[in-house]
């Protein structure tokens, strides 16, 4: 039972982290393919 609590608080934080670097790092695709011409909602 103790190796399934770890477990499960491990998968929380790798998901929370991969969260935090997937969104620093990539851009939107509104930020991406944007032009001074083009509105983005």
């Amino acid at each position: 039972m103790k190796s399934v609590v770890i477990g499960g608080i491990a998968a929380l934080i790798i998901s929370v982290a991969a969260g935090a670097v997937m969104n620093t790092l990539n851009p939107t695709s509104a930020d991406k393919f944007s032009t001074s011409n083009v509105r983005i909602k």
